[in-house]
């Protein structure tokens, strides 16, 4: 892992595509994502993507970005931040395990701030992934 960079992973006891159609459901985000609202965009390579992130909390924001891959069962990737100060590649990757899924979430962060928020906020964002992650399998597998 590098110093810019978040990854975490879960088991989730439910089949690829069930799980793909869920991260994909950008309108549902707030049903079951601890910290992410999809206010607007598809799940289109291209599309430009509306989120509100941490909602209700001292350190909500609302970030503008797009879409980059959406390969059905597999990868779901968006860009998004503030170009050259705080830059972020968000990646969900899907891989079948004996019927299960083995997803992995990971940012890649760039830009001028990168540091910064990374000494000061590396263990919230960790958390905000590893609770993200747990919501998605409770959400999935009920």
């Amino acid at each position: 892992m590098q110093e810019n960079e978040v990854v975490t992973s879960v088991l989730v006891d439910a089949p690829v595509n069930r799980v793909w159609r869920v991260l994909v459901a950008f309108d549902q985000y707030k049903r079951w994502h601890p910290t992410l609202e999809v206010i607007a965009g598809e799940p289109v390579p291209g599309s430009p993507i509306h989120m509100r992130i941490a909602a209700g909390a001292p350190a909500e924001r609302v970030a503008e970005g797009t879409v980059l891959e959406a390969t059905e069962n597999r990868i779901l990737r968006w860009e998004g931040g503030i170009p050259g100060m705080l830059w972020g590649d968000h990646r969900f990757e899907l891989v079948e395990r004996d019927g299960r899924t083995h997803l992995t979430n990971s940012e890649t962060f760039t830009g001028s701030m990168v540091d910064q928020a990374m000494a000061s906020g590396r263990e919230i964002l960790v958390a905000e992934f590893e609770a993200a992650n747990q919501a998605l399998k409770a959400y999935t597998e009920n």
